[in-house]
């Protein structure tokens, strides 16, 4: 999704400012990134009802195992996002994750596994209280909060422990080496 200049005669400006519409295409992901419909139920009282997601009774993600990934959850963590918060990029050499959200966050994704078909493919997506994401174990990944006002709380499942020290699971990679602009929320 993004914008393009539109060119239409009919309608004119005071300034002449330039238009632009939004486009709907699918932007190209990662391979094996997948994104996951939830569960969202109203309720009458103005909230609602989520299913993150359902397990097997082995402790493997059912709607991943219909895509054909087996991911056995071993952890679940809890991060928040607080207005406006950035935290940009780290890569798993080997942890899978499934990544749920409160409200809407903005990922940024770079394949880095140099034997991938999509190497070096990058994709923003926008990720609601609506979706799970599916980010497999290589591909560098950073999020945003767009929300000047609110918190946003991330959920992931991962299919390894974290561990410190040199066993650890995920790397840092310094925002100087490798910018993050294509991330930030379009804005006209």
């Amino acid at each position: 999704m993004g914008f393009i200049p539109a060119n239409n005669s009919k309608i004119k400006t005071e300034k002449q400012e330039s238009l632009f519409r939004q486009t709907y295409d699918k932007a190209p992901t990662p391979k094996r990134v997948f994104i996951l419909k939830l569960a969202v139920f109203p309720d009458d009282w103005g909230g609602s009802f989520k299913e993150n997601l359902r397990v097997n009774d082995q402790g493997y993600v059912a709607s991943l195992l219909e895509q054909g990934i087996n991911f056995k959850i071993m952890q679940s963590n809890t991060s928040v996002f607080t207005p406006g918060c950035h935290r940009f990029w780290h890569v798993h050499p080997e942890q899978n994750e499934l990544l749920v959200t409160s409200r809407l966050m903005i990922v940024g994704l770079i394949d880095r596994r140099s034997d991938s078909p999509t190497y070096n493919v990058k994709s923003k997506i926008v990720l609601s209280a609506d979706k799970a994401l599916y980010v497999p174990a290589g591909v560098t990944h950073g999020f945003l909060n767009p929300d000047t006002k609110n918190d946003s709380v991330l959920i992931y499942f991962t299919d390894k422990y974290f561990v410190p020290g040199d066993d650890t699971q995920e790397y840092r990679i310094d925002p100087k080496n490798l910018p993050f602009d294509f991330v930030k929320p379009e804005i006209m």
